[in-house]
């Protein structure tokens, strides 16, 4: 397995800025990445803070012990009983087979610089990944993409889901999601590892009852041996130990949405705003039978948009107290609940992420925190051998493509090759038949004008049919060339599909299926530096 480094600028100009060390950016975070002790600083900083380091500990062993997890996981979580530890966090929804690659490559992201910290601070840090079970967008994660006769299509599980249920208490139907697999797996094509990579993932379906189930032993098990520790924010043990700080939440909900939006003023002088939010916004849900984003009012009382339900703040903070597992955080609010949970040594973000970050610093020091530096996650292209075979025979790079993309070039290249010259003569066929045709117009309308609409109609007709033959002649031109216009589509479709990164399109058991279930193990133990550079893979 081979690995080079290649340079790419996102469209997202908070980040690109945040990425240069720029002081304006900088100024949205209390911690500059580009300060070489920013991260003894930060280790220093939570040396003077209090966590729930038992109850977590608790926690996170009896969850990660469900799914299995191995006994270099087990040693991370009693790491957290040492007042010195600290830990690298993300975390993501629980896709469908872990959903699109830059969740696995989130993950990578956690380990590698839990790694390199842990070497350099001496201290533990544990590779912490979270799962978002309580989002309740079935529709951003009950689907994979595969490509079919040359198109790129999006196969989701058939399985119906009313209401807006958070994926941790969505039951999964396994009978539906094993057929599921069974056809992506039909789909990706059989190999040598076809067999015992679907056996695989039906394993772990086959102990999950839930959508959150099934992607926390898919993650257990792929990262099997790597020490990574999963947690799931849903999970009602865990609204226990938040239950303090949902009371906190609570109490300064009237300055915390103040606190957000004096700091999103500060943003929007360069950058376009991330959160929705106005001063009616709690940043809390309510879960009872199904997720409500609850608004303040007025009146003491805080309600969903469309009066699902209604409760005074007395009422709210007595669920705190005593049933907090009603409760979960919106993207506010997850951030602050992550701080008092965790000693967050580093946040692994996604490019989103970073620009919503930049958001909640006066939300951080109405709490009296700090927001933990921020660090853009790694991102990995994986290029396939004949793919980039067919990028050299069209006298192209792999940099090119990553950072250009190829469609340009395909058109280029169809212009130059297959419709030359074909347009100019039909172009001058339908020019000369508009002025036949006008001619004969002119001559019958000096006649009769009950006739235009008749004309007209002919008119268009004619014209409609050479349009016919042009496109007929180009099909024609574009069979004799199929396999290189096969090889523009080939390339697009595994780098830059839908014009978008390969990470936020194809899934992890695409490449499993083809390389065998040690290919994140593989990934795992690649030497990477974290540069904002996409790490191109060749395996």
């Amino acid at each position: 397995m081979e690995i080079n480094d290649i340079s790419f600028s996102s469209a997202n100009q908070l980040l690109e800025g945040y990425k240069r060390g720029e002081d304006v950016v900088a100024s949205f975070f209390h911690y500059n990445l580009h300060d070489k002790n920013v991260y003894e600083q930060r280790r220093s900083d939570l040396a003077q803070a209090t966590h729930p380091r038992e109850e977590l500990v608790a926690y996170l062993f009896a969850y990660n012990e469900k799914y299995g997890a191995d006994e270099k996981t087990m040693k991370n979580i009693l790491k957290l009983k040492d007042r010195r530890s600290v830990v690298v966090v993300g975390g993501q929804q629980a896709g469908l087979l872990t959903g699109p690659m830059y969740t696995v490559n989130k993950v990578l992201s956690i380990l590698k610089f839990a790694k390199q910290q842990e070497e350099q601070l001496k201290v533990p840090v544990v590779p912490v990944f979270w799962i978002a079970g309580e989002d309740h967008d079935f529709a951003e994660i009950n689907h994979v993409f595969v490509e079919q006769d040359g198109v790129l299509t999006k196969r989701a599980i058939p399985q119906k889901v009313l209401g807006k249920k958070a994926a941790s208490d969505l039951p999964i139907d396994k009978e539906v999601c094993q057929k599921w697999i069974q056809e992506i797996f039909q789909a990706f094509g059989e190999t040598n590892h076809s067999r015992r990579v679907m056996e695989f993932a039906l394993q772990s379906l086959e102990t999950s009852h839930t959508y959150t189930d099934f992607f926390a032993s898919l993650t257990t098990k792929l990262f099997a041996g790597t020490g990574l520790v999963i947690m799931d924010s849903a999970s009602p043990e865990l609204r226990k130990i938040e239950s303090s700080f949902f009371v906190h939440l609570i109490e300064g909900n009237r300055q915390l949405s103040k606190a957000v939006m004096q700091q999103q003023e500060l943003v929007e002088r360069q950058f376009a705003r991330s959160i929705q939010v106005d001063e009616q916004t709690a940043h809390l849900f309510y879960y009872e039978n199904e997720r409500v984003l609850l608004e303040r009012h007025p009146d003491n009382r805080f309600a969903g948009k469309n009066n699902e339900v209604s409760l005074t703040t007395e009422e709210l903070l007595k669920i705190a107290r005593t049933n907090p597992e009603l409760l979960s955080n919106n993207v506010v609010t997850r951030p602050l609940m992550q701080e008092f949970l965790l000693p967050t040594l580093a946040f692994i973000a996604g490019p989103g992420e970073v620009a919503y970050w930049a958001e909640l610093k006066k939300a951080f020091e109405l709490f009296g925190l700090k927001m933990p530096p921020i660090v853009p996650r790694l991102s990995y292209a994986v290029v396939e051998r004949s793919i980039k075979r067919k990028i050299e025979e069209l006298h192209l790079t792999v940099e090119h493509v990553l950072q250009r993309g190829i469609h340009q070039d395909k058109e280029k290249w169809i212009k130059e090759n297959v419709k030359y010259p074909y347009d100019d003569y039909f172009e001058k066929a339908k020019e000369e038949m508009e002025a036949v045709h006008q001619r004969l117009r002119n001559n019958i309308l000096r006649e009769d004008e009950t006739f235009k609409k008749v004309l007209e109609k002919n008119r268009n007709i004619l014209q409609g049919q050479l349009d016919i033959v042009r496109k007929i002649v180009e099909s024609k031109q574009l069979t004799k060339h199929k396999v290189t216009i096969k090889k523009f589509a080939d390339i697009e479709h595994a780098l830059m599909p839908m014009g978008s990164p390969q990470e936020r399109v194809w899934n992890i058991f695409y490449f499993l299926n083809k390389y065998g279930l040690d290919f994140v193990t593989r990934l795992s133990n690649l030497d990477v530096e974290f540069n904002h550079n996409i790490k191109v893979i060749y395996p």
